[in-house]
């Protein structure tokens, strides 16, 4: 797959970084109402998933197909899974509606160091998908797995891809090559307000709303202060999606180096537990702290611990 159709699902400020080919315009046209647009992408939503149905096969690969009297089938909006998340932004409130083909079953794997099978929105996702506008016309496809930051992308996958567990991986060893299973997967509607709105991107216009099949394989649990501590304990959860701020400086504690503002490092203040597993328990009572009142000492500058 080329390069510029992967690019096609970085948030403009990633894809100016990285430069794109001259064939992608980028362009940016001028805002229009939030509410006005809004009302325009769920109307086209809505009544493309009145007017088409979708056949799923065995390894949950979508077709969709526009409904006709030669064609008939069951309409989307009539599928048995649909749901939709309320996301307010800009004044608006955005039904981002999606349909869970499979939650996934988590990884079963005991020797994995996967501890929690819900990626956050600060992880790293290992994922197939395809991109389409209401017209069927395919925009982005990725049929072989490729790795993404979920925080660069468009705030529809940000919001539901940690709704979904990844799988079990198998490797052949003779091969090399991977296989997945019980792996979460599903479809999703995005109005234009959560993904490019304004952009123009390739054959993205403005105010476009777009449809994506996806499948979440794998994930990469981040850690961006560097402090030993996940990002994902530093964000309140996999799907609350709030940034946690210990000592209320502003500075998130996912990337604030010292969380509780005493001036020691995070990293210096947590302890290792288990020499056998050599990693911080993040739910474990602290121990010989005459001032923890509840808290970690990490997040608690009055804390006196040895």
């Amino acid at each position: 797959m080329k390069l510029s159709l992967r690019l096609l699902l970085l948030l403009p400020f990633i894809i100016v970084l990285v430069g794109c080919p001259s064939d992608d315009t980028n362009n940016e046209i001028p805002l229009r109402s939030y509410a006005e647009v809004y009302a325009e992408d769920i109307a086209e939503i809505e009544g493309f998933m009145d007017t088409h149905f979708m056949t799923v096969d065995g390894n949950n690969n979508v077709t969709f197909t526009k409904i006709t009297a030669g064609n008939p089938g069951t309409p989307i909006s009539d599928h048995p899974n649909l749901e939709f998340k309320t996301i307010s932004k800009e004044g608006v409130d955005h039904k981002l509606y999606f349909i869970k083909l499979s939650e996934g079953l988590g990884n079963t794997n005991t020797d994995s160091d996967i501890e929690n099978d819900n990626p956050t929105r600060l992880d790293s996702i290992f994922t197939t998908y395809k991109g389409y506008k209401t017209d069927l016309t395919v925009f982005d496809e990725a049929s072989s797995p490729v790795w993404f930051d979920l925080g660069t992308l468009i705030q529809g996958w940000q919001e539901l891809y940690p709704l979904f567990k990844i799988g079990n991986a198998v490797t052949d060893i003779n091969t090399g090559l991977t296989s997945y299973s019980d792996f979460g997967s599903g479809v999703m509607f995005v109005p234009s307000g959560l993904a490019y709105f304004n952009r123009v991107s390739g054959t993205i216009s403005s105010y476009t709303p777009i449809v994506f099949s996806f499948k979440l394989l794998n994930l990469r649990f981040k850690d961006h202060d560097g402090d030993k501590i996940l990002s994902k304990y530093e964000y309140g959860g996999p799907t609350s999606g709030t940034a946690l701020d210990s000592d209320a400086d502003g500075k998130p504690d996912f990337i604030d180096f010292d969380d509780d503002n005493d001036g020691i490092l995070t990293k210096n203040e947590i302890k290792k537990p288990s020499p056998l597993t050599g990693w911080y328990d993040y739910n474990a009572p602290e121990l010989n702290c005459t001032f923890g009142n509840g808290k970690k000492k990490h997040l608690n500058p009055s804390a006196s611990c040895n």
